[in-house]
C-alpha cells in the first residue's frame, strides 16, 4: 500500500469534486498531521478521519524542524509545512497543490504529488472513469481550485455543454 501525507488543499479539491468517498478505495495510506485535520471544517476533518484518514502527531523534534523549515520556506504555512515534516519521517509521498510547499518538498527530495495525479490514479485504479474525472476538475475549477491550466485542460475532453 503506497503511503501518503496530505495537506489541506487536496481534500478541499476532492471535496469540490465530489470525490472524498471515492479516494478512500485507492491503495493508498492517507494520513495527515492532526493540525491539517484539525483546522479541515469543509470538508470536516474529523470526518476524514471516520472514512479512514489517520490522523498523525509530530513528535518534538519534528516540531521544530517544522519551526526550522519556516526559517527557510517564507511561503508555506506551518500546518503545511507539518505535512512536509511527516512525509519525510515516514518516507511517504506528499500529496498537495500548494506550489511552494511543492517546490520546498523537491529541495528536500520528498516525492510530491497533485490533485490532478490522485484523480489520474482513480481513473488507472478503475474507480472513476474519464468522464467523472473530467466532470470532478470542471466542478473543481468552478468552484476555484487552483490547479494547472494546460493539465486540466489536457483531461477535460469535449465539453457536453457546448457539444
Amino acid at each position: 500500500m503506497l503511503l501518503c501525507v496530505t495537506d489541506s488543499n487536496i481534500w478541499i479539491d476532492l471535496h469540490r469534486g465530489c470525490l472524498i468517498d471515492e479516494v478512500f478505495l485507492l491503495p493508498f495510506e492517507l494520513m495527515a498531521p492532526d493540525v491539517i485535520i484539525d483546522e479541515l471544517q469543509t470538508p470536516n476533518g474529523g470526518e476524514l478521519v471516520q472514512l479512514g484518514l489517520r490522523a498523525k502527531e509530530l513528535s518534538g523534534e519534528q516540531v521544530l524542524t517544522v519551526v526550522d523549515l519556516a526559517d527557510h520556506y517564507l511561503r508555506p504555512s506551518r500546518q503545511d509545512l507539518f505535512a512536509l515534516v511527516l512525509a519525510m519521517g515516514t518516507g511517504a509521498m506528499l500529496l498537495t497543490g500548494d506550489g511552494s510547499l511543492r517546490d520546498a518538498a523537491h529541495k528536500m527530495s520528498v516525492e510530491v504529488h497533485g490533485t490532478i495525479w490522485v484523480l489520474d490514479q482513480m481513473v488507472n485504479h478503475k474507480i472513476i472513469g474519464k468522464r467523472e474525472r473530467a466532470h470532478a476538475l470542471r466542478l473543481m475549477v468552478n468552484s476555484g481550485s487552483r490547479l494547472p491550466k494546460d493539465e486540466v485542460e489536457s483531461r477535460l475532453g469535449p465539453d457536453p455543454a457546448t457539444s
